[in-house]
């Protein structure tokens, strides 16, 4: 079931992903698995016929989505194009926010830029995330950020995903949810009898270990925890905003550490990934659309 929900023609940018993703140069990623999808639903369609047309050699960008089927998980789509819906819908607030900042800093900044882009963007994409509780051997002693720094190296701290930026303009961030699959082993019988609803796994409260979780490095290369509330959203920018305003805003460097002599916990949440349609152009000294700019960063990771 699962391969049929990948991609590769879409260089698995859009379905089903676990381990195509190279963070770091010869070692692939596959701490986390991925559904990517595309939110042309945002706009009421599908996906636009013009971006599958006139960006047909760009298939990552132009794939239709692919779904699990309703009988297999009932409510799936529709509660994931709600949630995704939400957080556009607060990425244009917080787009506002920003422009009224550009505005006032940066010489020629066309007004209103960046909620533009949000609203009505035919490329913003979400990536719903599964880490995988972490293979490691009890008494393995990871270090912890705790001084602020990476004075332990970069590849000590992140265990579930390696650090990186994102390459859209604002990325929005759900709170992460941990669940213990040695209590709860995630299996498909629960929703194999459609006549009854779903039955859902037991989330823990919090990660059993405090330091696992999302990370990210300022501009002085002081790291920092990011706690995001359940109730809240996170925004974080991306580098295509920087390359815009030119590094006014900045991508912000992050990673994230995996639970260790937890038990086998994973992490679930969800990140949507707003970005500028494929046509506009990223970088009026060059030209660059970001048609051009996301095929760099594709043949950059995968």
């Amino acid at each position: 079931m699962i391969d049929s929900l990948s991609l590769p023609e879409a260089k698995y940018l859009t379905g089903w992903c676990r381990g195509k993703e190279a963070l770091r140069r010869g070692s692939y990623d596959t701490q986390k698995g991925s559904f990517y999808v595309n939110c042309d639903f945002y706009h009421g369609v599908e996906h636009s016929a013009h971006a599958v047309n006139a960006y047909s050699d760009y298939p990552e960008l132009s794939a239709s989505n692919v779904w699990p089927p309703e009988d297999l998980l009932p409510g799936f789509r529709q509660c994931f194009e709600e949630l995704c819906s939400l957080v556009i819908d607060t990425a244009v607030l917080v787009a506002r926010a920003c422009d009224r900042y550009a505005t006032l800093e940066i010489d020629g900044y066309e007004p209103g830029y960046l909620e533009r882009v949000v609203r009505t963007s035919t490329t913003t994409k979400a990536r719903l995330l599964h880490y995988y509780p972490l293979q490691v051997d009890a008494g393995v002693h990871q270090p912890t950020p705790s001084d602020g720094k990476l004075d332990h190296g970069e590849q000590d701290l992140d265990t579930w995903c390696t650090t990186h930026i994102d390459h859209g303009c604002l990325t929005g961030l759900t709170s992460a949810v941990y669940i213990d699959e040695s209590a709860h082993p995630p299996t498909l019988a629960s929703y194999q009898d459609t006549s009854l609803p779903p039955t859902p796994l037991p989330l823990l409260p919090d990660a059993p270990d405090p330091d696992s979780g999302l990370y990210i490095r300022s501009r002085t290369g002081v790291v920092i925890k990011v706690e995001i509330p359940p109730d809240c959203l996170a925004f974080q920018t991306g580098e295509t905003l920087q390359l815009i305003t030119g590094g006014k805003f900045q991508a912000v460097p992050h990673f994230v550490r995996g639970s260790v002599n937890a038990g086998q916990v994973a992490r679930n949440t969800l990140a949507v990934f707003t970005q500028p349609s494929l046509e506009e152009i990223v970088d009026h000294e060059t030209g660059k659309t970001y048609a051009q700019f996301c095929r760099e960063i594709a043949e950059r990771f995968t």
